[in-house]
Formats: structure tokens, sequence, C-alpha cells
């Protein structure tokens, strides 16, 4: 006879993500690309900070600072996607000094995912702006 109560919590149980995005390859980086403080606003106005140091080929620390995260540290692997992983946020560098941060936001009413997706700028890089967006998205909502 099967225990009852582990057939509820294994429906219970919550799944993890993937610190290394699927197919994901790694070489090394250029330290300058990524290296220093990146800023920006999220959807609510608030500040956005991001801090990469410790570039070592493709790994480097993270640290990531956020009003709805809070603070989150972490030693990451960079794909040759340019880009990394860190809690329910993945951060992609799109161009010099211009970085994107997508994270899966879940409704606690609803259960309904979507993914917010802010944009980053890096201290001392030329651009200077910052802005918000979100989307819905349907299913599981990961960030491939």
């Amino acid at each position: 006879m099967t225990d009852i109560m582990s057939i509820l919590q294994s429906s219970y149980a919550t799944t993890t993500q993937s610190l290394i995005p699927t197919g994901a390859k790694f070489a090394a980086v250029t330290p300058s690309q990524w290296q220093g403080t990146w800023t920006g606003v999220d959807s609510n106005k608030q500040p956005v900070t991001v801090t990469i140091s410790g570039i070592s080929g493709y790994r480097a620390n993270v640290k990531f600072q956020s009003s709805d995260g809070g603070l989150q540290t972490q030693r990451v692997f960079i794909t040759t996607k340019n880009l990394f992983r860190i809690g329910d946020s993945q951060l992609q560098l799109t161009a010099a000094g211009k970085m994107t941060l997508s994270t899966v936001v879940t409704d606690p009413t609803t259960g309904i995912q979507s993914i917010e997706t802010d944009y980053l700028t890096q201290q001392g890089a030329s651009s200077s702006t910052s802005s918000s967006t979100a989307t819905k998205t349907s299913g599981s909502g990961i960030i491939a």
C-alpha cells in the first residue's frame, strides 16, 4: 500500500530551475564586457543593481539586488549566448554596456506566470536608457 502522505508531498514539491540553461555551451568571456555594476529600474520603478566580479573563464561572482527579490549572491556560469541565471532571473548581455534582466513572476492569487523584462546599463557605459516591460506567458514560464 502506498503512503498517502508521500503522494501528497510529491504533488506539492516545487521543481527547481536549473542554473545552467538547457543545451548551454561555455567559453571564456572578455571580463571588461561583464565586470562592474549594472543598474536599472523594474516595472514598479524600483532600483535594480547587479554587480559582476571575479570573472575567471566563463565563471563570475554576481550580486543581484532588487526590491522584489532582495539580495542574492551566486557564482554563475556565462554561456556562449552571453547569458546566465541567478535565482528566478536570467541576465543576457545584448550590446556593449547593455543587459536585459528577465524574471519569472508568479501571481500568488491566480498562479499565472509572467516574465518581467528590465533593461540594465553598465556604470561608465555611454547609454543611459533603462525601462521595463512585462509579458504574460502560459505554462511553466521557465526561461531557457
